[in-house]
């Protein structure tokens, strides 16, 4: 199959997107296959009424574009679904897991990666909050597997991953440097990478050399989308009650230590202009490249395009505010 058509994204408009990628999306065509996907998954993941639904309602009513256009513009029509379902999966285990203890949060990813195996299949231990994700996961791990198709298994093997280590340290990070491979890990980033290449029908393993050059332009796109998340998340996550606040403008401060939030922001957006710019140089070497493959140069342009949808959405969204105002308090 092929890709929704996709279209440019005007953000001239939109002063609090500070990103110089281009964005584009897919929302025209695609909205009723990310609709109906999200809808399914909403129901079967959260209890109606719940904290938990109100988000997952609530993270989707950006008017400038929806998430999943924005950010998979070139995913394959006939796994859309897929990447939708999983990814938003995804994203109610993080605001499930977030109001848990730490060592709550571990024991509730222990119970949620029992989906992922067979073996477990009888087992009907709900956990203490991931009993609905749970059979979600495993229903979609047995479609998935009935098609019969090994890459599949290999996404599944890294989402498995993802999930062990996404809320495994509980530690208070000193520096930016040590901060970031957790916060990519946190974000599911290796799975995310995994997933767009497989829902863009790109090789998951691509030859030694261009799989090198994959691995560091992901390593700046990780960076970007994951202190983006945290640039515009922190009014909204410094007023949680949690006992663990992993944002990159709490590790500034205290890095730093006389620097206060807004400082801090402040520098955190520099730091995420200068890795654009480091993508910018290296994607430009890749595309002059003429003996890398049109799968590597794919998949860079796949990895900007959702660097530059999630930026948008992130600078635009009411849960993250104040590009729109509301009256609703969804944190």
């Amino acid at each position: 199959m092929a890709p929704f058509t996709s279209e440019a994204v005007d953000t001239s408009g939109v002063p609090t997107y500070f990103g110089s990628f281009p964005v584009k999306t897919s929302n025209c065509e695609a909205l009723p296959t990310i609709r109906d996907a999200l809808r399914l998954t909403i129901q079967r993941c959260t209890v109606p009424g719940s904290k938990e639904r109100k988000k997952a309602e609530y993270r989707h009513t950006n008017p400038t574009g929806h998430l999943f256009g924005l950010c998979l513009p070139m995913v394959e029509k006939n796994r859309l679904k897929y990447a939708v379902q999983l990814v938003e999966l995804l994203c109610i285990v993080d605001d499930v897991m977030e109001d848990l203890p730490f060592g709550e949060a571990c024991i509730e990813h222990a119970v949620l990666r029992q989906a992922l195996y067979e073996k477990y299949d009888k087992d009907q231990y709900a956990g203490l909050a991931v009993g609905g994700l749970k059979s979600f996961l495993r229903e979609l791990r047995v479609e998935l597997l009935c098609q019969k198709d090994p890459n599949n298994a290999a996404l599944l093997r890294t989402l498995d991953v993802s999930l062990h280590k996404r809320d495994s340290v509980d530690v208070e990070f000193e520096n930016l440097e040590t901060y970031i491979p957790y916060r990519k890990t946190n974000f599911d980033y290796d799975f995310v990478c995994k997933l767009i290449r497989w829902s863009s029908t790109i090789p998951l393993e691509l030859a030694e050399e261009e799989e090198k050059t994959a691995r560091k332009y992901e390593h700046s796109i990780g960076v970007i989308v994951g202190l983006t998340n945290d640039y515009f998340s922190w009014e909204m996550e410094h007023r949680q009650p949690t006992d663990r606040i992993r944002n990159a403008i709490a590790v500034l401060m205290k890095e730093h230590g006389s620097l206060s939030d807004k400082q801090a922001k402040s520098t955190l957006k520099d730091v995420i202009v200068d890795e654009e710019q480091k993508a910018w140089r290296l994607k430009s070497e890749i595309d002059a490249n003429e003996f890398f493959s049109t799968d590597l140069k794919k998949y860079v342009l796949a990895l900007q395009l959702f660097a530059a949808g999630y930026s948008f959405w992130c600078a635009t969204s009411p849960r993250y505010g104040p590009f729109f105002s509301s009256d609703q308090d969804q944190s």
